[in-house]
């Protein structure tokens, strides 16, 4: 079965850019989707709805509308008005109609497109949208395999997920019950890790994990092979449909520059193991007491086999 955004691409393709008119999506949905052309060459995505959306406000990229018309119905639009954003833009509209598909009314179908679409707004405006690095790829996969492993030991996941502090901007990546994770990702044959700040593994007297995990790029076909999307997916479906865990999920994804498009499918990855060395004032690392205070920032790299004698189990 296609997906959305493959669906909106073939409906783009048939309609002539230079002409008005629209066509609609044929999906099972609470609110009428169509696709059009605000202008030759500017996609625009249009909603009818008995229900009125508010204020939406636009970006430099993207210009919205809500007006009424004759029928008593509300035609709202999102407009491309940026040709280099389309990727980013056509992910959006796929993510604004999956979001909302399960809305029972057209009232809440309206709010979750508002919510959905501020939130790419702001990404849009303060991120740049575009697929995120390899080294961040995997970075921010050991993150997700982090979360999951403390969802499947028990913690409920909205704990689980507001434990995940690093995209706010916190100095460790995971804090619980006092006690903090510092998650690196790592190939399989790295002999080292970096170390981005002096807060990175705590001051003294801060004890906490730090977790290495193994993780290569790998052939599509090859045993165990998955996508940064599909760990996404498989991590939103814990969230069991609870609307709180999927906004604060996202709201972390978005932090980080990840916003969901189908190139990430393109690259896969291959999970090997994860291995948890315990941070303690015994454990090599530099602390700000370590440093004359001209000294700002501090970044440094460790010997991965050098601090084997940390390694739990």
């Amino acid at each position: 079965m296609d997906s959305t955004e493959k669906k909106l691409r073939r409906l783009w393709d048939g309609i002539n850019s230079c002409q008005t008119g629209s066509l609609r999506l044929g999906i099972h949905h609470t609110l009428e989707w169509h696709v059009a052309y605000a202008a030759p060459a500017s996609k625009a995505l249009v909603i009818l709805s008995h229900c009125p959306a508010d204020d939406l406000g636009s970006s430099k990229s993207i210009t919205t509308e809500c007006n009424r018309r004759s029928d008593g119905n509300y035609y709202i639009s999102f407009q491309l008005t940026e040709k280099r954003q389309e990727d980013v833009f056509i992910s959006m509209c796929s993510n604004l109609i999956d979001y909302s598909a399960d809305a029972l009314t057209e009232k809440e179908a309206i709010k979750r497109v508002e919510f959905r679409y501020r939130e790419w707004r702001r990404l849009m405006e303060y991120k740049n949208p575009a697929v995120l690095s390899d080294e961040k790829r995997r970075g921010l996969i050991g993150e997700l395999l982090y979360l999951k492993q403390v969802i499947g030991q028990g913690k409920p996941v909205h704990e689980a997920l507001s434990g995940w502090v690093g995209p706010d901007g916190a100095d460790q990546d995971f804090v619980y019950e006092g006690r903090w994770a510092e998650i690196k990702t790592s190939e399989l044959s790295s002999d080292r890790i970096d170390i981005h700040s002096i807060e990175q593994l705590g001051d003294v007297g801060e004890h906490g994990d730090l977790v290495i995990y193994r993780v290569d790029p790998c052939a599509p076909e090859a045993d165990g092979a998955f996508t940064l999307r599909k760990l996404v997916g498989s991590v939103l479906a814990e969230c069991g449909g609870d609307i709180r865990c999927v906004e604060l999920l996202i709201g972390k994804l978005n932090a980080v520059g990840y916003v969901d498009m189908e190139l990430y499918d393109k690259y896969p990855y291959k999970y090997f193991r994860n291995d948890i060395y315990d941070v303690n004032d015994t454990f090599p690392k530099i602390v700000r007491t370590d440093l004359r205070p001209e000294i700002t920032t501090c970044q440094y790299s460790l010997s991965i086999a050098s601090i084997d004698g940390w390694k739990r189990g």
